[in-house]
């Protein structure tokens, strides 16, 4: 075709790429060598090459500057338009992909695949268990999600009706919800894309800050995962919530106290936390280890209902549990449960691995238990759902 238009391949693909824009004799070359093997109607072909010819000229001399900017930045996210380099930092996909800039807007789901943005042509999370997830699309199609633009607490997949787009039955922390509980773990980044106006919008990388199961408004039980937006630098900024702190150590639910900051977890309540460790000598209370530090005696401060939004739990002593730092993180994450006997129990092999301490001044409250066991999947019963 090219010989024909008496262009070079090389510039017939730029044409065609979009990246370059023709001039008025090239574009008359292009269409004398497509009349060569066009067996259409030679005064049809000739009306409609004088008027398309026009159209691209005048919009060509109209265009502003920025515009031309914008289609060829777009066409450099194409695989064709980009060098022959990683798509991504990383092997498995994770991260920015370079040549796609934060805003970018894309057509449609193809686009998206071929620009290495969400490689997933239907499904709304790209990704793997092993690895975690690439990216996800915000569409707001389900019920339960919450756009909230630094923050989204985004619904898993599965369980939908795909006619109705009802939710009909409980879903699962496999596939792609699977993959985004893993990027909660690693705190690998996920690349968010929002559908907007007909077409899709790049909206930079997301942390995966919370995760955990609950009932949805059709009354099947989704899981359900708290995003929060990276700056370009890719260093997590907290939700400004400024509050009051605690004036009361043990009494009944005190306010929470956050502080404006630039760190991952909220701050919380030092008199309360302070209170827990100093009760239990910082001894973990499911394996009875007191680490001892430089500076003395470590323990964390574990909530059993998490403080941010939306779960919203007291900052007070029975909501509040003193771990070691491997059994906070296990705990954060669904994989220790603790039924109503204060048995401890493994969710890789559902074996008992101990009985919580309490100690007089610090009694754990139950329902938070029973909360905890709910928001990860279990029944109040302590039966892996």
């Amino acid at each position: 075709m090219a010989r024909h238009c008496d262009l070079s391949a090389r510039t017939l693909d730029s044409y065609l790429d979009g990246r370059t824009i023709p001039t008025e004799e090239r574009l008359r070359e292009l269409f004398e060598g497509l009349s060569e093997v066009c067996d259409d109607d030679g005064e049809w072909l000739t009306a409609a090459r004088e008027t398309f010819i026009g159209e691209v000229l005048f919009r060509a001399r109209t265009a502003r500057k920025e515009e031309r900017d914008r289609v060829r930045e777009m066409a450099s996210a194409l695989p064709a338009g980009q060098p022959a380099v990683e798509y991504a930092p990383f092997p498995d996909g994770i991260g920015a992909v370079p040549g796609v800039r934060l805003g970018q807007q894309f057509d449609n789901r193809m686009t998206l695949s071929r620009a290495r943005v969400h490689r997933a042509m239907q499904s709304g999370i790209t990704g793997t268990a092993e690895l975690g997830a690439e990216s996800i699309v915000v569409s707001g199609r389900h019920e339960d999600d919450e756009d909230h633009g630094d923050v989204i607490i985004y619904t898993g997949q599965g369980g939908r009706d795909p006619e109705t787009g009802r939710q009909v039955r409980n879903q699962e922390l496999t596939r792609g919800n699977a993959a985004l509980a893993t990027s909660a773990t690693t705190g690998a980044p996920v690349r968010v894309v929002r559908a907007v106006d007909g077409g899709y919008r790049y909206d930079g990388l997301f942390r995966v800050e919370d995760v955990w199961s609950e009932e949805s408004r059709s009354g099947y039980r989704v899981w359900r995962f708290r995003l929060v937006s990276l700056p370009p630098g890719g260093q997590v900024v907290a939700a400004r919530d400024a509050g009051s702190v605690a004036d009361s150590v043990v009494g009944e639910e005190a306010p929470r106290s956050r502080l404006e900051t630039a760190i991952q977890r909220i701050v919380r309540s030092t008199a309360v936390a302070n209170y827990v460790k100093r009760a239990h000598d910082y001894t973990c209370q499911v394996c009875g280890v007191r680490l001892e530090s430089p500076t003395g005696a470590y323990a964390e401060a574990a909530h059993i209902v998490p403080l941010g939004a939306p779960h919203r739990g007291p900052d007070i002593v029975s909501n509040v549990l003193c771990l070691c730092a491997n059994h906070h993180v296990l705990f954060d994450f669904g994989m220790l449960m603790i039924n109503d006997d204060l048995t401890v129990v493994k969710r890789s092999d559902s074996s008992v691995v101990g009985r919580l301490r309490e100690v007089a001044g610090h009694e754990v409250d139950r329902r938070r238990l029973r909360e905890h066991r709910v928001m990860h999947g279990y029944g109040s019963d302590g039966v892996l759902r």
